[in-house]
C-alpha cells in the first residue's frame, strides 16, 4: 500500500482511538465494577458514538473541516485525561506498583484460549472480508457480498454527502429539504476519515472492521457476564456470529443431486436464490446486520452495556448506575433507532424480571426505574426532534401483522413450520432452556427472559412499512436465544461423559452454524459478487464534484445503484424510491414533478425553479425509464460535464432570468 495512503488510514486509527479514549474513561470513572474487556469493548464504542455526537454541532458550526476533525479528537482525549486523572479518578500513584511483566503474566492468566483463538480467527476472516467489500476493476467498483451491494450505496452515500457536501444540518441525502431521518453516526465517522485524507471507497471497509473486532469482544463480555462460564460465552459468540437455520439443506441436495462434494463446495456452495425458493428469510447476523447495514455495530455494544448496567443497578438499587445506563441508551436515536426501539420492549420486563421477587412489587426499585428512564429521554428526545422533525418516521406504518412474514405469498407457510426451518434447533433448544433450572445464575437467566417478548410483538405487529424490517430488532431477541443455548449445550457437554452424546452435541452445533459458514465459504472462493458502478459512472461521479459547487441540487440519482447517490456528495432532489419507502417518506408528488422535469413538460420550469435545481442529470436509465426530452435540455442549457453516455446540463440560468 502507498505511503499516501497508509498516512491518511493511520492518522485516522488515531482519531479512532481518541475518540474512544473517553468512553473508556467514562467507563473506568463511573463503572469501575465492570470488567477491564467490558471497560475497553463498550467503552471504546461509547466514545466513539459519543465523540461522532458532538462532531454534529461543531461542524454545523465551524465548517467539516480537519482542523474541526481533529478538535474533537483533542477534545475527546482532554476530557479522557480528567476522567482519569481529575478529582475523583483514579491517580498515577494510586496502589502499589507493578512490574510489567507481572502485568503481562497476570493477563495471560485471565485469558481464554477458546475464546482468544476464536477473536484471532474472526480478525482474520473479516480482514479477509473487508480487503474484498469494495473493490476497483478495469470495469468499475464491485461489492464482495450481495448485502454490501445492497445496503452499501445508502452508506456510502451518506459518507460522501457528509465529506464532499458539508451536509450539516443533516439534511437526508435522498429527498432535499427534510432531516436526516436515520441513524448517521456510524457513516458520520467514516465520513471524518475521509475528511482526513481516506479514500472514500477504503473508509467503510476500514471502519466495519475495526467496529466488528470490538463487536465481538463485546458479545463476548456480555455472555460472559451473565453465565460466568467461559465456554458459554465462546459458544455464544459462535453461535450469534455464525448462527442461522437450515438453509445449508439446499447445498446438501445440490451435492446429492451433482454427486460431487468437493466439486459443489469449490463452486457454488452458498445459493442465494435457493434460500428464496425455500422462504428462509431469518438471515445470519453478521452478514445481514453488522456488515451491511453498519448501524449495528454501534447500537449493538450500546445495548449490551446498557443491560449489563441495568442488572448492575437492580440487584444493588444503584442510582448512578441507572442514571449511567439512562445516558448511554440515549445515545441510541442517532445510533440505531432499531436499537431503541428493542430497548423499549425489553426495559419494562427488566424491571420486573430483575427484582428479587417480582411479584412483589415493593421489590422492586422503582426510583432507579424512573430515574433510567427519564435520563433516557431527556437524552435521547432532542435528537429525535432533530431526527424525525417532529414526525413519527418510518414508525408511522405501524399495523397489526401476524405471523410476520411467515404466510407471505406464494409460501403461505405454517408459523411453526417458518420458524423451524428458519432457526433450526435453536427453537426446540431455545425452549428447553427457558426452562431449565441452574444453566445459568438465576438473575442472569430472568435477565434474558426479558428479551423473550420480543418475538412475541415482531410476530403480531409490523413497525415499518417493509414488513421484513421487524428483522432488525428480532436479532436482540437472538442474541439472548444464543446465550440460554450456549448455556443449555454447555451443561449438557459438562453433564455427560459419553463420547456418542459429545458427538451428538458437537452435530447439534454444526446444524445450527452450517449455513453461514457456507456462505463464509462462498464470499472467500469470490462468488456472489455484484458490480455496484461503471467505470463511466465513476467518472461522471468525479466530473460532478469537479464542476458543482457541494451545495448544489441536481436532479438524477433515481436507481438503487447509482453516481450521483454515492459518489458526488451533492444534494439530490430525489434518490431511489425504494429507500425512501422503507424509511416512511411521501416521495410520491416529487417523483411525479421529476417526471415533467425531465419530459420538460407544462410546467417544468417552474418547477425548476421552485426546487432551485442547478443541474440535470440525463443518463442511459433517463432516457429509457424516464423519457427524457434531451432535445430541449440540449437546446436550451449548457453541458457542465460529460461522459459517452452521461450529460450534464446547467439549468441555473433559470432562476437568474437568462
Amino acid at each position: 500500500m502507498p505511503l499516501v495512503a497508509v498516512l491518511p488510514m493511520l492518522l485516522s486509527l488515531l482519531f479512532l482511538g481518541a475518540l474512544a479514549s473517553t468512553g473508556i474513561a467514562a467507563l473506568d470513572r463511573f463503572a469501575r465494577f465492570l470488567t477491564p474487556l467490558e471497560r475497553f469493548a463498550y467503552g471504546a464504542v461509547l466514545g466513539i458514538v459519543a465523540g461522532t455526537l458532538a462532531m454534529v454541532p461543531a461542524a454545523t458550526l465551524l465548517g467539516f473541516r480537519p482542523p474541526v476533525v481533529l478538535g474533537v479528537a483533542v477534545a475527546s482525549v482532554g476530557v479522557a485525561t480528567l476522567l482519569v486523572f481529575g478529582p475523583g479518578g483514579r491517580r498515577r500513584g494510586d496502589g502499589p506498583p507493578v512490574a510489567l511483566g507481572e502485568r503481562f503474566r497476570d493477563l495471560a492468566g485471565r485469558l481464554d484460549p477458546w475464546a482468544t483463538a476464536l477473536v484471532a480467527l474472526l480478525v482474520v476472516r473479516w480482514a479477509l472480508l473487508f480487503s474484498s467489500a469494495l473493490t476497483l476493476r478495469p470495469d468499475g467498483l464491485w461489492a464482495g457480498h450481495e448485502y454490501l451491494w445492497s445496503d452499501w450505496p445508502t452508506h456510502l452515500g451518506i459518507v460522501t454527502r457528509f465529506a464532499f457536501g458539508g451536509n450539516f444540518p443533516p439534511e437526508h441525502p435522498l429527498f432535499a429539504g427534510i432531516p436526516l431521518s436515520y441513524h448517521y453516526l456510524s457513516d458520520l465517522t467514516p465520513a471524518a476519515f475521509v475528511v482526513l485524507g481516506m479514500d472514500p471507497l477504503a473508509v467503510l471497509p476500514f471502519h466495519s472492521f475495526v467496529l466488528s473486532i470490538l463487536a465481538v469482544l463485546g458479545l463476548y463480555a456480555f455472555a460472559r457476564r451473565l453465565s460466568g462460564v467461559r465456554s458459554i460465552a465462546t459458544l455464544a459468540v459462535i453461535l450469534f456470529v455464525f448462527g442461522a437455520g437450515l438453509g445449508w439443506i439446499a447445498t446438501i441436495a445440490r451435492i446429492d443431486t451433482s454427486h460431487d462434494l468437493f466439486g459443489t463446495l469449490a463452486n457454488a456452495p452458498w445459493d442465494a436464490k435457493a434460500q428464496v425458493d425455500l422462504h428462509i428469510r431469518f438471515f445470519n447476523p453478521y452478514f445481514a446486520f453488522l456488515m451491511s447495514q453498519r448501524a449495528y455495530l454501534y447500537g449493538l455494544p450500546l445495548a449490551m452495556l446498557t443491560v449489563t448496567l441495568l442488572v448492575r443497578a437492580a440487584r444493588r438499587h444503584a442510582m448512578g448506575t441507572f442514571a449511567l445506563a439512562g445516558v448511554v441508551a440515549g445515545l441510541l436515536p442517532l445510533a440505531h433507532l432499531p436499537t431503541l426501539l428493542a430497548l423499549a420492549m425489553v426495559t419494562p420486563f427488566l424491571a420486573l424480571l430483575l427484582a428479587r421477587r417480582p411479584w412483589q412489587l415493593r421489590t422492586i426499585p422503582w426510583r432507579g426505574w424512573i430515574g433510567f428512564h427519564l435520563v433516557w429521554v431527556a437524552v435521547a428526545v432532542p435528537q429525535l426532534l432533530m431526527q424525525l422533525g417532529g414526525g413519527a418516521g418510518a414508525l408511522a406504518a405501524f399495523r397489526l401483522d401476524l405471523g410476520w412474514v411467515a404466510g407471505d405469498a406464494p409460501f403461505n407457510d405454517p408459523w411453526w413450520w417458518f420458524w423451524l426451518k428458519n432457526l433450526g434447533l435453536f427453537i426446540p433448544l431455545g425452549l428447553l432452556a427457558l426452562g431449565a433450572r441452574r444453566i445459568l445464575p438465576p438473575r442472569s437467566h430472568r435477565a434474558l427472559l426479558a428479551f423473550m417478548p420480543i418475538f412475541v410483538v415482531a410476530n403480531t405487529f409490523a413497525f415499518q412499512p417493509w414488513n421484513w424490517d421487524n428483522h432488525k430488532i428480532l436479532i436482540y431477541w437472538f442474541l439472548a436465544l444464543t446465550i440460554l443455548v450456549a448455556a443449555l449445550l454447555v451443561r449438557a457437554w459438562r453433564s455427560s461423559r459419553s463420547a456418542t452424546v459429545r458427538l451428538l452435541l458437537i452435530g447439534v452445533v454444526v446444524t445450527m452454524t452450517l449455513g453461514p459458514a457456507l456462505e463464509n465459504l462462498d464470499q472467500l472462493e469470490g462468488h456472489g459478487q455484484y458490480r455496484m458502478l461503471t467505470t463511466e459512472q465513476l467518472q461522471i461521479a468525479a466530473e460532478i464534484r469537479d464542476v458543482t459547487d457541494p451545495k448544489a441540487m441536481l436532479v438524477g440519482g433515481m436507481q438503487a445503484q447509482d453516481p450521483l447517490m454515492e459518489l458526488t456528495g451533492r444534494r439530490l432532489l430525489m434518490g431511489y424510491w425504494g429507500q425512501l419507502w422503507v424509511s416512511g417518506i411521501a416521495y410520491q408528488q416529487r417523483q411525479a414533478d421529476i417526471g415533467t422535469i425531465y419530459t420538460m413538460g407544462p410546467g417544468a420550469d417552474d418547477l425548476l425553479r421552485q426546487y432551485r435545481v442547478d443541474y440535470v442529470v440525463i443518463g442511459p436509465d433517463e432516457r429509457s425509464t424516464l423519457k427524457a426530452n434531451e432535445a430541449a435540455y440540449a437546446a436550451r442549457f449548457p453541458v457542465a460535464a460529460h461522459t459517452e453516455n452521461y450529460r450534464v446540463y446547467d439549468v441555473r440560468s433559470l432562476r437568474t432570468g437568462g
